[in-house]
């Protein structure tokens, strides 16, 4: 009986062990967000849409310290940054009108403003009524 229970013990034991050394392994650290080197984009520029045929639409976009404006127009306002894992959006606040209703969000890909101008059947909606198109690619100017 002893013999049963002095094996069964010792089974346990090196089980530990070995959990153990398993468990310190698997303990790396993961850089957190503290010590990632983080870069901020300067989104400034002025943006347009090279195709006139589409529309005229330009937009000026200022950087304020750590925030930034737009300005289209006569129309001005605030950005509002939106980083969704690897994409990042534009809100600019009020262009088309009172806010909420009026924002537009932009996705900001290699220095292009993708908007999409136009909805769909099921949910209809025009943002810049002067252009024709269903999707607007402002790029930046040079």
């Amino acid at each position: 009986m002893k013999k049963n229970l002095f094996i069964v013990f010792g089974v346990f034991v090196i089980g530990m062990i070995v959990s153990s050394c398993n468990n310190q392994s698997d303990n790396k650290t993961e850089p957190t967000e503290s010590t990632q080197t983080v870069v901020a984009t300067d989104y400034s520029g002025t943006y347009s849409i090279t195709d006139k045929t589409v529309c005229d639409l330009t937009i000026e976009i200022q950087k304020n310290g750590d925030n930034f404006t737009y300005s289209s127009g006569k129309i001005k306002g605030n950005i509002e940054v939106i980083k969704n894992e690897s994409e990042v959006y534009l809100k600019l606040i009020a262009i088309n009108g009172a806010s909420p209703k009026g924002d537009v969000e932009a996705k900001y890909e290699n220095q292009t403003l993708l908007i999409q101008n136009e909805g769909n059947a099921m949910n209809e909606y025009n943002h810049f009524k002067k252009c024709d198109a269903k999707f607007l690619e402002l790029t930046k100017v040079k």
